[in-house]
């Protein structure tokens, strides 16, 4: 009964968000086209990217910058340029590895007036070694630190599986990144076989119950979660407390487009926010032969032209005129600007429609040597008798 509930309030709920536009921006559904918007700010240092509302009542821009795999050296100029450009949405995670160069640049942009606190979406996430119920805040805690903020708009599980994982104790990005034995600090502890070490005791909504009780000391905005698949979704709209997710964010693009479980967020209230929406161009080896790169598909390139937009552009329009939210990575200054100005047109039925052709449901982020433990979500496009691998046989493998 609970399920059924929870589907009608999400119904309800998102078609409301979609039919509200402020006098100041907004957003709008118009039947099946998507996002429509409207009065957005199109000045320097102003924000450009409309906001969708959350199940919280808080404004999320349906565009933010995402960090993951931004190098070291060069993330904090890419959020300065971001926010200088018009982005009010940041997301980051402690596994980055670039989490102070974040805070940083958020801190340099308010210290310089360019942009308020409370003008600001941060969305950080709970790394996998960290599930166990007192292992959460102290996750959070040092992530507020080297983001030298108070709270965070949005928290997510970043990954059901707490693996890799000990359970003994927190693991912070103070301990680093780099794979090492379980008896020495590190967010990516390996046994002595060289597989990754698994909490198999723990399950998720430990740790989203432990992320409901910081939202209630005011420490976090939403309760949020990361590469959760359709069932993993349906238990937690079941079993959680008092705060209900407000984001899923899951890879999704033209090539993966992810349609049942957006499907499953519209009807349950959540936004559904792309990670890698412009394809995977740096994991050649995930590609099939022959598959041309996103970017580089001459269907796309035929629209981009047409319109007088790049292709990047046009895949980000095309998320927005499904409902569905983006956080696109860069580190250029120009890509970032461009990847925000996609609010001046809008794709017709028919080049929706050649989209559809494109999807070809299969997902390039794997991440296949924490299938070990249960809650491990993309079991189901593992391959026929797949075997886990060691995680540093499989990294070496993956930069050939």
């Amino acid at each position: 009964m609970r399920s059924e509930a929870m589907a009608d309030w999400g119904r309800r709920l998102l078609k409301r968000i979609f039919a509200e536009v402020s006098s100041g921006g907004g957003l709008r559904r118009s039947n099946s086209e998507g996002l429509k918007v409207r009065g957005f700010a199109e000045t320097a240092n102003m924000a450009k990217a409309p906001t969708v509302k959350l199940a919280n009542g808080a404004e999320m821009p349906v565009i933010g910058l995402g960090t993951w795999k931004s190098p070291r050296g060069k993330t904090g100029d890419a959020v300065r340029a971001a926010i200088k450009a018009g982005y009010r949405m940041i997301d980051t995670a402690n596994d980055y590895g670039n989490e102070d160069e974040v805070g940083d640049a958020i801190k340099d942009m308010i210290d310089e007036g360019v942009v308020k606190r409370e003008e600001l979406f941060i969305q950080c996430k709970l790394w996998n070694t960290n599930h166990r119920k007192d292992h959460v805040k102290p996750d959070l805690m040092a992530t507020l630190k080297d983001l030298k903020l108070d709270y965070v708009d949005s928290f997510a599980v970043h990954w059901p599986q707490a693996c890799p994982a000990t359970g003994e104790a927190p693991a912070l990005g103070a301990d680093g990144i780099d794979p090492k034995p379980r008896d020495q600090p590190t967010m990516f502890p390996l046994e002595a076989d060289g597989m990754y070490a698994c909490d198999y005791d723990c399950h998720f909504m430990e740790a989203y119950h432990a992320i409901e009780d910081l939202v209630d000391e005011g420490l976090v905005r939403g309760a949020a979660i990361s590469n959760f698949n359709a069932r993993q979704v349906h238990e937690v709209l079941e079993n959680f407390k008092k705060h209900p997710p407000v984001v899923l964010q899951n890879e999704c693009h033209p090539y993966f487009q992810q349609k049942d479980i957006v499907d499953v967020c519209n009807n349950n209230g959540i936004v559904f926010q792309s990670y890698s929406p412009l394809g995977s161009g740096d994991r050649p080896w995930a590609r099939k032969p022959g598959e041309v790169e996103l970017l580089d598909d001459p269907r796309l390139q035929e629209i981009a032209t047409a319109k007088g937009k790049s292709v990047a552009q046009v895949v980000l329009r095309w998320h927005m005129d499904r409902g569905i939210t983006a956080v696109p990575k860069s580190i250029t200054p120009s890509r970032i600007a461009t990847n925000i100005d996609v609010f001046d047109f809008t794709l017709s039925l028919e080049e929706m429609k050649l989209f559809d052709k494109l999807n070809q449901a299969r997902r390039f982020l794997m991440w296949d040597p924490t299938s070990l433990h249960p809650d491990y979500p993309f079991r189901d496009d593992l391959p026929f008798g797949y075997k886990t691998a060691q995680p540093l046989k499989v990294a070496a493998r993956a930069s050939k």
